[in-house]
């Protein structure tokens, strides 16, 4: 079971970042190529080789498919995992944080309390929220103390901000 959970974990990891990867470098549109050579040289070179202008359509399959909720299981459990393995260091409880966060902001709902790592800092991240507001909060693992408390800006704030 620990074998399949690590595997599962590894898998979803890479498959989460390659295509992050090849977004960022534009691989995933479709841009006709001008260049008569452009297909030999990304296989002679690797999917980053070549000119700047020119792009790719990789139109990839595996013989091997998954469901979006197979994927969504196994992204779960790395979750659950990874969550378990951290744990032991937090010297806070998630109900510790997020008792923390509800006293930071009184009435609002706390949700979304997970443990996570910034930087190899360990703390909680939650969502305190009401009909109108939204804060992201990120408690400190060790001592339960507040270390960001950002309002998030709502979509109509981000649309018609003029930025």
């Amino acid at each position: 079971m620990k074998k399949w959970l690590l595997t599962t974990s590894a898998v979803v990891m890479m498959g989460s970042a390659i295509p992050i990867a090849w977004a960022g470098d534009g691989l995933w549109r479709h841009v006709p190529s001008t260049h008569a050579h452009s297909s030999a040289r990304a296989v002679a070179g690797g999917p980053f080789a070549g000119h700047a202008d020119v792009q790719h359509d990789w139109q990839l399959r595996s013989s091997v498919r998954v469901s979006r909720q197979v994927l969504r299981e196994a992204y779960l459990a790395s979750r659950a995992v990874y969550t378990e393995k951290l744990q032991k260091y937090a010297k806070v409880t998630p109900s510790q944080a997020k008792k923390a966060i509800a006293q930071a902001h009184p009435g609002m709902k706390v949700e979304d309390v997970q443990l996570r790592n910034i930087r190899t800092d360990l703390v909680y991240t939650g969502l305190a929220q009401d009909d109108e507001e939204r804060y992201l909060v990120i408690v400190d693992a060790g001592n339960g103390k507040l270390l960001l408390d950002r309002l998030l800006p709502t979509h109509h704030e981000r649309v018609f901000s003029g930025d």
